[in-house]
């Protein structure tokens, strides 16, 4: 990683701060951020989990997302397994 300084107008220094506020972030992780969604960095994976983080917490009425995923999934391979009689 390289240190580096640039100008942000006054526009941009207070719309990174919310982002970085409302993300939990520093201003410089909203930096990069920005700049790899933007030269192309991010493969298929961080872009989705970008995502994710950015909307978790939204819907209070939601489960949690590991008690969302197993009711998604429902039964543990080894319980169908099981069931299977393997």
């Amino acid at each position: 990683m390289h240190r580096t300084q640039i100008y942000l107008t006054d526009q941009q220094w207070k719309l990174v701060g919310q982002r970085a506020t409302g993300e939990g972030v520093s201003q410089s992780e909203v930096i990069r951020r920005v700049l790899d969604e933007a030269l192309g960095l991010l493969d298929g994976t961080e872009r989705r989990v970008a995502v994710i983080d950015s909307t978790a917490g939204t819907s209070p009425d939601s489960l949690p997302w590991q008690e969302w995923l197993a009711e998604v999934r429902g039964r543990s391979a080894a319980d169908r397994l099981t069931g299977l009689g393997l």
